[in-house]
């Protein structure tokens, strides 16, 4: 008895795959259009996995990196952005501070006064000069440094005062390689170099950036 059941079963099963219209697939039977189902999915995964694919990968890759940059450079332009306004006031207070700086470096024509001035601040001090030499100027890209070898007698705090005054001059002057020697009967010799600055003027510019241009 069960293999009689068997058997109608396997001839039921194969009734349905009889006499199939092949040109219309969807009048078959359930179990014919399932098994056309199963077969085409298996295809389709078989020519999908044969099928290359990496240079898809890599195209994929690459746009996964151009998004991470362009949220990069999105987050830094939206960062600045909130930023704005206190960057005009950096920018402003650079400016300032650069313009005062400015005021304190005198031309070229300025610079006897800037010299007379210092020479008189040492007599004031009662300071009694024995070299006041200016030196040939270092050039830098826009000032120049103005060197002048400076020595006189006096005593320590006419020194000290001397060397406050030039401090306080209204121009940006300092003193370097200071050394104080003892002299005869009690008195001293200070030997420095004052440096003072100025501002080169367009032509003197132009004429120390060109060198760099050639160089280049």
């Amino acid at each position: 008895m069960r293999n009689n059941f068997l058997g109608a079963f396997v001839s039921a099963v194969a009734s349905q795959f009889r006499g199939l219209d092949s040109a219309n697939p969807s009048a078959w039977p359930l179990l014919p259009r399932l098994f056309l189902f199963t077969a085409m999915y298996c295809l389709s995964l078989g020519l999908l996995w044969l099928y290359p694919l990496s240079e898809y990968a890599d195209d994929l890759q690459r746009a996964v990196d151009k998004e991470s940059t362009l949220r990069a450079e999105f987050t830094d332009k939206l960062g600045k952005a909130a930023n704005l306004n206190l960057l005009k006031k950096q920018r402003d207070e650079v400016a300032q501070t650069v313009e005062g700086l400015e005021k304190q470096l005198p031309s070229s024509t300025e610079m006897a006064g800037l010299l007379f001035s210092i020479s008189q601040t040492g007599r004031s001090q009662n300071l009694q000069q024995e070299l006041f030499k200016p030196e040939a100027p270092i050039f830098k890209q826009y000032y120049a440094i103005i060197p002048v070898t400076f020595r006189a007698n006096g005593g320590y705090h006419d020194f000290a005062r001397f060397a406050a005054d030039v401090a306080n001059l209204p121009r940006i002057v300092n003193l370097s390689n200071l050394t104080i020697t003892p002299k005869a009967e009690g008195a001293l010799t200070l030997e420095t170099t004052v440096r003072t600055y100025r501002y080169l003027d367009p032509v003197e510019v132009a004429a120390q950036a060109k060198p760099s241009k050639e160089g280049k």
